[in-house]
């Protein structure tokens, strides 16, 4: 069994770098077919409702109106150095990676157990189906970060840092099609994951630092935040809309590094389980 264990961990780079190129390769042969059906995924969305896109940034209101009278009404909590419009952009700006990861994880983990007749496909192979719907689901985000941008105009909180946007978009772009990848090729087998995982989305919401800041939770209980990868995110999206942080800059190109680490194993593993994905269709 160790010998084994020894054989096979001796060849795991070698299959993770065989791997990673037919992936790159069918990525360079079908990234057109990639980009139109995301956006006919971002069109048939909402396509019959009648607000439209203009859900997105709605249920992003919804969402930080209760927020803000849990924490601002019921809890009132306030900090020193924000005002009351201040703490509701501190808020936003940490619920706008929230939304988009959980989006994301929510329509693709289900992706492909949807769409296996897709594996007799030779345009559109089968692992492109989880990152077109990551790609629809951040397309989406936008709406929320434009409306976002106008609620700042009238602040303080101006300045060079929006530049910085483009990393934390990528963060969140590469972390979530890791998570997605493995999710949606286990949920072909054991479709009982979707619950749990919509179970694990709503108690990240409150496990979050998304109303509240690293400093502010006890010092032997903050490991505990550390460990939430959407503290990185939140950290990275607060800097880059209002210029505001707790953590130094260079955790932010570990974290991603880490997460194009994890897109790939995971990619590895997505390309591994495809081949018994037609036993369950």
């Amino acid at each position: 069994m160790n010998w084994m264990t020894a054989h096979f961990m001796a060849g795991l780079p070698r299959l993770i770098i065989n791997e990673t190129a037919g992936l790159l390769t069918n990525l360079r042969r079908s990234w057109p077919v990639l980009w139109a059906l995301t956006v006919i995924e971002c069109r048939r969305k909402y396509a019959g409702s009648f607000l439209g896109l203009f859900w997105y940034p709605l249920y992003s209101a919804l969402l930080l109106s209760s927020y803000c009278f849990v924490y601002l009404v019921v809890f009132r909590v306030r900090y020193a150095d924000l005002s009351t419009y201040q703490f509701v952009l501190f808020v936003f700006a940490a619920l706008v990676p929230y939304i988009g990861f959980s989006e994301a994880v929510t329509s693709g983990m289900g992706s492909v157990k949807a769409n296996l007749a897709l594996l007799r496909n030779a345009v559109f192979p089968i692992e492109f189906v989880p990152v077109k719907q990551v790609l629809a689901a951040l397309t989406g985000l936008l709406s929320s970060l434009a409306l976002l941008q106008l609620m700042i105009l009238p602040t303080l909180h101006l300045g060079w840092h929006p530049l910085y946007l483009p990393v934390p978009l990528l963060s969140l772009l590469v972390f979530s099609i890791a998570v997605v990848w493995a999710l949606a090729a286990v949920a072909v087998i054991i479709p009982d994951v979707t619950y749990i995982v919509n179970i694990g989305l709503l108690l990240l919401m409150f496990v979050s630092p998304i109303a509240f800041s690293i400093d502010m939770v006890p010092q032997n209980s903050r490991f505990l935040v550390y460990l939430n990868p959407l503290t990185y995110l939140v950290e990275q999206f607060r800097f880059a809309l209002l210029g505001v942080r707790k953590m130094p800059m260079w955790v932010d190109p570990v974290f991603l590094v880490t997460s194009m680490a994890l897109a790939i194993v995971s990619a590895t593993f997505f390309r591994r389980m495809s081949p018994i994905f037609s036993d369950y269709e």
